[in-house]
């Protein structure tokens, strides 16, 4: 059995781990609040990790904080990691929803006509809108689905006209 062993890293291939680190001790065991106990090790080997810093040339993404029982990944590797990260994804999200509830609007009024920039306050209005929310959670769904499925490969870009509605389930299901 080996007691320890020497790891042979780059300061590249350090800030890398980094970055993991922060990853984990985020996403993983500041989830784990209530049983601390079990995360002790995992934070005893990340302290560990952490005090190498200087020796890798990176001690300004690793802080010491008094009255903190443990170091911390810096502000800015935190901040230029989140958003490598997340940035691409939720930029990605974010379209993807978008357009999916652009569509589901479209289909929603061509179906039920468009709300009046002046909403009325006639007796029929509240079953109205309850009905376009439905149809529009429904809409919203079949083209969130459409779109995991076939992405752009099944939408055509041309002018509107007055008469264009477009289902998810293609064009048959419209009169």
């Amino acid at each position: 059995m080996i007691d320890d062993m020497e790891i042979s890293i780059s300061k590249d291939e350090y800030r890398l781990l980094l970055e993991f680190l922060f990853l984990a001790d985020r996403c993983v065991l500041s989830a784990e609040r209530k049983n601390l106990k079990s995360t002790e090790p995992y934070r005893a080997l990340i302290e560990k990790l952490l005090s190498y810093a200087e020796r890798f040339q990176c001690a300004d993404l690793v802080v010491d904080i008094p009255g903190l029982p443990h170091r911390m990944v810096s502000d800015s590797l935190e901040s230029k990691l989140i958003y490598k990260i997340f940035s691409e994804s939720l930029n990605e999200d974010q379209f993807w929803l978008k357009l999916a509830h652009a569509l589901a609007v479209r289909d929603v009024d061509a179906e039920l006509g468009a709300i009046p920039a002046q909403p009325q306050s006639s007796p029929g209005q509240t079953e109205l809108d309850e009905m376009r929310l439905f149809k529009l959670a429904e809409k919203l769904l079949e083209w969130r689905n459409e779109l995991l499925r076939n992405g752009l490969s099944r939408l055509e870009l041309r002018a509107p006209t007055a008469f264009d509605v477009v289902s998810p389930k293609g064009r048959s299901d419209i009169n």
